[in-house]
This record gives C-alpha cells, structure tokens and sequence, in this order.
C-alpha cells in the first residue's frame, strides 16, 4: 500500500545525510492492462434466447456460457430490456443481478448486469450498468420511476448514482434520447454518458463461427457526439438475442484498467479508457503528452502525439490515423496526421495548437483484413499561463526497496492537488496517487510518498499540478531504473578548515549530473551542472564558493533521480 509523509512549513524541512542508495530490482505488478469483451447483450429475462435453448433459460447460465466457450473475453456486459414489453419483470431484473454476482470471480472474468433503458419507437435504448433498481414507467414493475421519454430524468437519475452508475449509447440514430444531437450540450448528460457503439449487433445472429460482422455502423454518431463537446468513447456491441455471445464476430469493446474486477473496469469506463476494436486481441497505445486514453488534460505547449498498435496474432496494420476536432464547435474532426502501407502500426509526431486552444485527438487503425480499431479521444488544452507555483525541486530514488518520491514548492496559488503519475515506458503515464496542496503563496510545501510496488524495469515519474479551474501543468520527468547506475561521492578534506574543497564523483555513466548542496536546516545553498564520466570525475571548489556550516552535498542524474550524498563540514 501507499504511505506518505507531508508537511507544510515556512522554511525548508531539515533534511537528514543519506548515505548512498543502492537500486535493488524487484518485479512490478502488471498495469493498464487491455480487457475485452462487451457491454451489450440480453438473456431469457427480457427477450434473449430467441431460440427458447432450454440449457440457457437465466443469466447464470449465460455467464456459463461465456465463459465456457467464448474466446478472448475478460467481462460481459447483459443488459435486458427494462420494460414488460420485452419480458422484463422487476423480480426477475434482481435475480439477474444475484445471478451475475454469483458468476463475478475478480482477476478471471467480470460480469455486468444492467439494463438496456427505452423504446426505439420513443427515442432509444441507453445501456446501463451500476445501477441496483430497475428504473421504468409500467405500473408495478418499476424501483423508480422514470417516464418513457424523460431523457433529462434518466441522465440525472444516473449522475446521481456516480462513480457506481454509467450510460452508454446503443445504436445510435441521429434524433435519438429527446433529439440530443439538436439541442445545446448538457453537462448533467455528458457527466451521465460515458460512450456510444459504433458498432452494433448483428443482434439476431445465429452464428458461432466468428464469420458474422456487425450489421450497423455509428460511426458518424461518435463523429457527431464529440463535435457537440461531450466526452464520450467508443464501443463495439454484440446485442446478442441468442446464445451466441461474443462468437457471431471477434468484435470487441476493450477496457484499460489496472485490474480484472468490477470496480477497476467501471472506474476505467467511467474514465473513458475504453476503445472499440474489430479485432478481439490488438492492443492499442496511445497518448498526448503523455497523457492517455480519456484523459482531459492541459500543458504550456503543442499536443505529442503518440500512437501504436501490437495484434497478439501478428496480423499487419496498413493504416493509421489521428483526427483532430475542437469540442462543442459542431464541426466533425478531420484528419490531422496519417501514416500507410504494410507495417503503419505507429505514429508520433506534434501537433501544432494556438495558446488557450483545446482540441481533442483519436485515433482509427486498419488492419490488412479490413478490420478497424478506434480509440477513445483525448482532450487538450494549450495553456498560456503555467500554474502560479515553483517547483523547487522533484526526485525520484529507489529507497530499501522502496521507490521515495520527494518534492518541493514555494508560492502554491490557487493550487489543488498534485497528481502523482507512473510510466512503465517513458511515453504513457497514468496517474497512481493524488496529494492535496498544502502550500500558500509565501510558504514553502515538502511532500514526500512511497511507491512500495514491485520494481522489474526502468519506470518514469512525474507530478502534474491541478489549479482550481482544471487546468494542469507538469513536472520534469524522473526515471529510476531497478539497477543502480553506480555512483559515489568523496570530498576532503572534510571537515575542511577554509581549504578549497575537492569533490570525487564516481560513476560508471558519462551524462548529465547535477550536484546540490542544502545546509543544516535543508536550504538549497546551490546547484551545479557537469557531465560525469566513466570513472572518478573531480570537482574543485573554491574556498569562497560555501560560508563556514555544514551542508549535505547529493548528486542527481538530470533526467531521472537516483541519488549519493555526504556531510561536509566547513570550519
């Protein structure tokens, strides 16, 4: 578990001499991991299992079947109608529910139990899922209430019910849910909708044999819906009315989480970390500066993008492309950048923006079959005023075992919270730990948190700096690598009697360094910058250059953070 020790004071906090830190390698456990499955499907409960199977007459034993027979699925979602017109009774939503707990089993499969809310006739199905009540309008067979075609009712129902609750838009039609596409953006709904299908069914497929694509396409209602400035992903559903599930076609909706349980795969859709591929194993990365999947994220400069994609089979990609639109402008984003041929499974480039722009990216691969992956968006905003703090300075060591991040500020205004954020590639960060400001302007801030999980490779750290308007900034980014780097440092003559002071480093490394040294009560005294060489590099001081103390002296790597330090003392 994380620990963490802050403190606020008004002068730097004394810091203790360290002797030299030796990285020791550990293994990390796997994050941001791809799971894959679907969210949309239906049971005997409401108008499932067309054929009348009589081995598959509740949901346990639909989840049996998916999980007995169904490739390359981690969850499923079955959503069964609301309404007494499809089959639905309130009794039976809640056995449903039972029934889908009884087969959840967290780190093998996940299973969902919801509702697919609405008439088509009346303005459309919405999918729900985090939500214990079935919410209709027929009398008796109803928890709460919700009339036919209160759109608005249900998105706040749903708002309500957040972080457990979701919405997600199935097969949609242009003038769909009280006709959103035209009416002015509503932050209560976007706060409710977490994606839409872009591809749906075919929901009375027969087939088992993987040969039966989606018959309807939404694409363009994806288009549409982050033009208007909701923040919305995309999704692949089956729809299955059979007991075919997840074998008609390898289509799937795949979730980013930290972990195969329920409450980590609804924390990363309700995040908007999910992404809708034809494919049911490619894997897909993909980040603006950083920042991955779902993010809405700022900085002081142009947008980096990133972009790749690995299929497990080793099926080749032929195109890649990033669209680019401003949100709430009621234009459909066009295509920023593009790369094609055998082979175009990456793309990394900048992307140009105005000061207090915001856009959004996403990305749509092709694979050589035909088959198409398209990735949740990412909002940006080019922020012209970095955030009214100093970041005095930021390390990351490797400590008994123990990754220690360190930080310190002066003249924190109107900032929030830091969120600390971890990389396993230096590319894609995601954020791990959040800590509350403690500074006011006028005041120094130290914080310090452990990251005690296993180490196995290279990892990269950063903070971002979150103001009270949700605009961020970052740190410089720290790498600490599960091998030391070795280094050592000597200085004499110590204690020193006005003498000029010689300092040995030792590493087995040419690169950038840094050499700091804080006096007895942890002022920064001053900064130095060489460039180490493989071997003992020394390091002259004059006599003149540090007043008559103690100080600690500490040497840094300028990209990531391991550190070796000693006590001087100066007569």
């Amino acid at each position: 578990m994380w620990s963490r020790a802050l403190c606020s004071r008004s002068g730097f906090s004394c810091r203790l001499a360290v002797l030299l830190f030796l990285l020791i390698s550990r293994q990390l456990p796997a994050q941001q991991q791809h799971w894959y499955g679907s969210l949309h499907s239906h049971s005997e409960y409401s108008d499932g299992n067309m054929a009348n199977d009589p081995a598959y007459l509740t949901v346990k034993s639909c989840f049996e079947y998916i999980r007995q027979r169904t490739p390359h699925v981690d969850f499923w979602g079955i959503s069964d109608h609301n309404h007494g017109q499809a089959g639905m009774s309130r009794p039976d939503f809640h056995l449903g529910r039972l029934e889908a707990d009884s087969m959840q089993e967290d780190h093998v499969f996940c299973s969902f139990y919801g509702m697919e809310w609405g008439v088509i006739s009346t303005g459309g199905h919405v999918i729900l899922h985090g939500i214990d009540s079935l919410i209709g309008w027929e009398a008796g067979n109803y928890d709460i209430f919700n009339a036919q075609t209160d759109y608005n009712g249900l998105f706040q129902k749903v708002t309500q019910r957040i972080p457990q609750a979701m919405a997600y838009l199935a097969h949609m039609e242009e003038t769909d849910f009280g006709n959103l596409l035209n009416q002015a953006y509503n932050p209560v709904w976007d706060s409710a909708i977490v994606g839409v299908a872009v591809r749906n069914g075919p929901a009375f497929s027969r087939d088992t044999t993987y040969s039966d694509p989606p018959s309807w396409n939404y694409l363009d209602r994806y288009f549409d819906l982050l033009s208007k400035g909701y923040h919305v992903a995309p999704g692949i559903d089956h729809d299955s009315h059979y007991i075919v599930f997840g074998r008609a076609h390898p289509g799937r909706t795949v979730i980013i989480a930290d972990s195969l349980t329920r409450e980590s795969l609804m924390e990363a859709l309700r995040a908007r970390r999910f992404y809708a591929s034809d494919d049911w194993n490619t894997k897909v990365k993909f980040s603006v500066s950083g920042y991955g999947m779902g993010s809405r994220c700022s900085g002081p400069g142009n947008a980096n993008i990133f972009v790749s994609a690995l299929d497990d089979d080793g099926e080749a990609f032929t195109s890649v492309k990033v669209y680019r639109g401003i949100p709430g402008s009621g234009i459909m984003a066009t295509l920023d950048n593009s790369a094609s041929g055998i082979g175009s499974d990456t793309l990394s480039y900048t992307s140009v923006l105005s000061p207090g722009t915001t856009a959004y990216f996403f990305a749509e691969f092709t694979q050589a079959d035909g088959e198409k992956i398209w990735t949740a968006p990412i909002w940006y905003t080019r922020n012209p005023n970095p955030l009214a703090f100093e970041l005095i300075d930021f390390s990351a060591t490797l400590v008994n075992k123990v990754v220690e991040l360190k930080w310190t500020t002066l003249n924190e205004t109107d900032i929030l919270r830091f969120e600390v954020e971890r990389s396993g590639d230096g590319l894609l960060f995601a954020t791990f730990d959040t800590v509350q400001s403690l500074g006011t302007t006028g005041q120094f801030a130290y914080y310090v948190l452990n990251d005690s999980l296993l180490l196995n490779g290279s990892k990269w750290y950063r903070l971002s700096a979150y103001d009270a308007t949700g605009l961020n900034t970052l740190s410089p980014v720290r790498r600490v690598d599960p091998v030391a780097p070795s280094a050592m440092v000597y200085a004499y003559p110590n204690p020193s009697n006005g003498e000029d002071l010689l300092i040995d480093v030792f590493h087995i490394r040419e690169e950038p360094m840094r050499m700091t040294f804080h006096n007895s009560i942890g002022q920064l005294m001053g900064t130095f910058v060489f460039s180490s060489i493989k071997g003992t590099l020394p390091v002259r001081l004059s006599a003149e250059e540090l007043a008559s103390g103690m100080y600690i002296v500490e040497i840094h790597n300028s990209d990531y953070s391991y550190r070796a330090s000693l006590r001087i003392v100066k007569k």
